[in-house]
């Protein structure tokens, strides 16, 4: 079987972080990871055909103010009713055309300068969309496996919460309502447990996609771990979104082939001037008189200049096509611009209150913890029912959830936000790695 070979920049980018494999870890880490999808992911590698493609674009229009040759060769046998002037004639000619002034050829020569800074760009975007996939992919995973964690304890707690029930109502020390609420609570806990397996399959398989290898088990971010800030000056992060959001270059780049696409529309209107040169060979065979035409070599060269007069009124309608399809460029700058402001913003707010928010979290937990060890204990002495004991647990499963869920989207707003901004790369995935722990 012939061996496919990779996409050169993929396998470039890929051996920029090969030192990453040559550490030994008991689970990858979110670098490990991007190393894997970053040699996978599809999508990633339909870019990089791409932009490989797209890098052909200056070469064509280039070709379009070099010269052009071209051969052709012929034999005729030409018949007269003059046997005299019966003969075969064999011709081979070679000619050369040169642009000396070509206004839509030059105007697309600047058109593909464009295109091609398009392409770059949105490579980079498909880059910075294969960190962001692979991270959300990587947290998904780690929130899954959380709250199987969670709900795998809470089910184990809630099965002795149910079995010291039936204990106690056998010898009259609980009612038969507290033994029912135990083990309602007991097999909600059981589901739950299902449902977390599931959720926690799913998200591996998920996983699996954009690495193209089976993962069991992932450095973890753990709920205590504390995470470093971020500026957020609302009114620079939105200047910076404005101006170096890839999307919003892309629309920039794609509102200057826009503007060419008029000029070279134009060029309709304009002469053309072409340097010319043939060189014909013509060789004359069977003729049986004695006027039989001489074999020859004829040289021609000079300059041609053409004007288009008239095409029906297609130029002029070709013109104005082209300058509706610059206005509607222009307006999705200006909508790209106002989505990255927007976008700025809303995450610059979402880290705001998400700090916040994961705060607040762990001083629930905190508390959760607290009600819980007070609602068992007043169980144990008669002060507490059941019911209070079940609610307090359900509480403080759902409180480290909650955590787990708010600091995991921290994290990812994190990288949202560089990437609106426009620098995402590798090294923010770093960082996060640095944070990610091998305990379970």
């Amino acid at each position: 079987m012939k061996r496919v070979k990779k996409p050169a920049l993929i396998l470039a980018l890929a051996a920029t972080f090969s030192h990453h494999s040559t550490v030994v870890h008991a689970a990858p880490g979110l670098v490990d990871v991007y190393q894997m999808a970053l040699q996978h992911d599809a999508q990633l590698a339909q870019a990089q055909a791409s932009y490989e493609a797209n890098q052909q674009i200056m070469s064509q229009a280039k070709s379009l103010l070099l010269p052009q040759i071209s051969a052709s060769a012929g034999l005729n046998q030409i018949d007269s009713s003059n046997d005299a002037n019966t003969g075969n004639l064999q011709e081979i000619a070679v000619s050369l055309q040169q642009p000396l002034f070509n206004r839509e050829a030059f105007s697309r020569y600047d058109q593909a300068k464009y295109q091609l800074e398009e392409a770059h760009i949105t490579f980079r975007l498909a880059q910075q969309n294969l960190m962001v996939r692979t991270s959300e992919a990587y947290f998904n995973v780690l929130l899954a496996e959380q709250s199987l964690r969670l709900a795998t304890s809470k089910e184990a707690a809630d099965k002795i919460q149910w079995e010291k029930a039936q204990a106690s109502a056998d010898v009259g020390l609980a009612s038969r309502t507290d033994v029912l609420q135990a083990r309602s609570s007991y097999d909600l806990s059981i589901s739950d447990r299902i449902s977390a397996e599931n959720n926690l399959d799913v998200a591996y398989e998920q996983l699996m996609k954009l690495t193209g290898q089976p993962l069991t088990a992932l450095k973890q971010l753990m709920l205590q771990v504390k995470l470093p800030s971020l500026a957020l000056d609302k009114t620079a992060l939105e200047l910076k979104a404005e101006a170096d959001n890839l999307t919003v270059r892309i629309s920039q780049q794609r509102g200057q082939v826009a503007a060419e696409e008029i000029e070279a529309q134009k060029s309709a209107h304009w002469f053309n001037v072409n340097l010319q040169a043939q060189y014909v060979d013509r060789t004359y065979s069977g003729y049986s008189g004695t006027s039989a035409p001489t074999d020859r070599q004829d040289t021609t060269i000079g300059v041609q200049v053409s004007l288009p007069l008239y095409s029906g009124g297609r130029t002029s309608a070709q013109v104005a096509e082209a300058r509706f399809n610059s206005q509607a460029a222009n307006i999705a700058v200006r909508d790209a611009r106002e989505q990255a402001r927007l976008d700025a913003r809303i995450q610059a707010r979402n880290l705001e209150r998400g700090y916040a928010l994961v705060e607040a979290l762990r001083e629930a937990v905190k508390s959760s913890e607290a009600f819980l060890e007070a609602a068992e204990e007043g169980y144990r002495v008669g002060l507490r029912n059941m019911l209070d004991v079940l609610t307090a647990r359900a509480n403080l499963f759902q409180a480290q959830r909650n955590l787990a869920e708010a600091l995991h989207n921290l994290v990812l707003t994190q990288l949202r936000l560089q990437s609106t901004l426009g620098e995402l790369n590798i090294d923010h995935l770093r960082q996060l790695d640095m944070l990610l722990s091998n305990q379970n």
